[in-house]
């Protein structure tokens, strides 16, 4: 590991999120450089669940076709009361907008094995696994942090030596969890909902087909919350809330897992224990998650309740957002304020999810038996409002909507054909800034205004309903359903996949363009010092 070198983006941490970030720039051609105190990837499941928006992410990355062959398209997500009546249901079997189903059940250690392979074929990226961060030193053009090496045997013990390095770049990422030093190093407080239940996770590998009849849900029994559901095809996981007065050492031994199974027929027999740890759930939002050339994503941002599924999913979106912020600044066309509205639109979204998460977990989180009656008494009764929809973007780098509620959402991907080739759009033409028109829609924009499109690699797609040489098909009428159902002719998207304007009227789109301008103005005019 040389220390002479300025990479333009260190990330700190090797998870799920600093892998997505160091595979999304080093793909935009960017110099990287991870640590990870951890000798080797972590290999162990924390996230059991990703949604329709990570998997496009994931394919912008070339591993979303891997990452099926282990995934399990989830089915609703019950959670039941002790004689198992249903109380609430997540539609988790849904198609979803993105291109993807809404919803996949998976094992984590197969996505961190394959984003670790992406990452590993990018010439631009080094990764330094067993290396502790310990110290920070900022200067005007770049940052340089302090690295000791970990004791190989024995991750959790650390030992400065003549290996001592430093490495040095233009912006650091603090992707180093719950417990980060990057947040500590920025002085960010953390605002805490006020969330903490102490639950027992166990992960089993079976060795012969087990049926509960019950896959994937929450059992709300007050006599001992539990959840089971599978992790991809080859595992599956039970959680077992810790009840008042118990100890956390006992429960975590293998024979208290092996007990608290038993019931469903699980044994020593038919599955492997291959993980068994006990975890608080905790709801905490970072208050700062930038401080010049640092930013902070994934847990040392946020830390959710796990009864949405939303944990890891945040961390991904966080590593989406803040990485063509950076490709812009590193370009010269990124301002202050477009790297200011990282925070300004992630941490509201997340907050949002950690309020969601929370109301979850209360139904389940519930050990009083007289609490838990009149629960199931107002869910019987309909008393009990269904969850609030999935949030959007609400603030941020957005522009009008034009009356088709559609800015801060996500843009579609349906199937589509060009030239020799036909898929999914981003297969098919990329991702990035895209301006698309629906079909039968016409535009001729001026210089001036494709040019704004052109400074930030954008492109105009105008798709056919049917088509000859160089038309983009609309090949099942997807595109054109969703346009005509949302009252629009054109949407502008950003390369996150959020939707940062649309118009009702084609001709109007120089208008929603020259807001862009406007909005990334200093970014035009006066260019960051990457």
């Amino acid at each position: 590991m040389s220390d002479d070198p300025v990479h333009d983006v260190a990330v700190i941490g090797y998870g799920p999120v600093g892998q997505t970030l160091a595979a999304l720039l080093g793909r935009a051609g960017h110099t990287v450089v991870v640590v990870d105190r951890w000798p080797s990837l972590y290999g162990r499941a924390r996230a059991g669940h990703i949604d329709h928006e990570i998997m496009r992410i994931f394919q912008s990355l070339g591993i979303a076709e891997r990452l099926e062959q282990d995934m399990f398209r989830a089915t609703k997500y019950v959670f039941r009361n002790a004689a198992s009546e249903t109380l609430m249901t997540f539609d988790w079997d849904r198609d979803g907008i993105s291109g993807w189903p809404s919803d996949y059940i998976m094992y984590q250690p197969h996505i961190e094995d394959a984003l670790d392979s992406a990452v590993r074929q990018l010439p631009s990226v080094e990764v330094h696994q067993g290396w502790e961060a310990t110290g920070l030193h900022r200067h005007t053009d770049h940052v340089e942090v302090a690295l000791r090496p970990v004791h190989p045997e024995e991750s959790s013990q650390t030992h400065a030596g003549p290996g001592a390095r430093t490495i040095r770049a233009r912006y650091l990422i603090g992707a180093d969890g719950a417990n980060s030093i990057v947040r500590e190093w920025i002085g960010s407080t953390q605002t805490d909902f006020g969330f903490r239940e102490t639950w027992l996770v166990c992960d089993l590998e079976p060795r012969q087909s087990l049926d509960f009849g019950f896959d994937n849900g929450q059992i709300c029994d007050p006599a001992r919350p539990h959840c089971l559901f599978q992790l991809g095809k080859r595992h599956r996981r039970f959680e077992f809330a810790m009840l008042p007065g118990e100890d956390p050492e006992q429960l975590e031994s293998a024979e208290a897992a092996w007990e608290l199974m038993a019931p469903y027929g699980v044994t020593e027999h038919n599955a492997d224990l291959v993980r068994r740890a006990v975890y608080t759930f905790q709801s905490k939002l970072a208050d700062r998650w930038r401080d010049g050339r640092i930013f902070l994503a994934g847990d040392s941002a946020h830390v959710m309740p796990p009864f949405m599924g939303q944990g890891m999913c945040s961390g991904v979106r966080d590593a989406k957002a803040l990485s063509w912020r950076l490709d812009l600044a590193l370009r010269g066309t990124g301002s202050d304020a477009l790297l200011d509205s990282y925070q300004t639109e992630r941490a509201p979204h997340v907050a949002t999810l950690i309020r969601m998460s929370i109301e979850a977990g209360r139904v389940s989180c519930t050990f009083d038996p007289e609490t838990a009656a009149a629960r199931d008494a107002a869910f019987r009764s309909g008393d009990v409002p269904p969850p609030p929809p999935f949030p959007s973007l609400e603030s941020g780098l957005l522009g009008n909507d034009d009356g088709t509620r559609l800015t801060g959402t996500l843009a579609p991907q349906g199937r589509i054909a060009a030239a020799d080739r036909s898929g999914r759009f981003d297969d098919v033409l990329g991702s990035g800034w895209v301006l698309l028109l629906a079909p039968g829609a016409q535009l001729e924009l001026d210089a001036h205004r494709t040019a704004v499109l052109e400074r930030l690699g954008g492109r105009i797609v105008t798709l056919a309903a049917s088509g000859t040489v160089g038309d983009v098909v609309d090949v099942d009428s997807y595109y054109a359903r969703y346009f005509a159902e949302h009252g629009a002719e054109a949407i502008l998207y950003r390369p996150d996949f959020y939707i940062f304007g649309a118009v009702a009227d084609v001709q109007t789109v120089p208008v929603l363009l020259g807001e862009l301008e406007a909005q990334l103005g200093a970014a035009v005019s006066v260019q960051v010092v990457p």
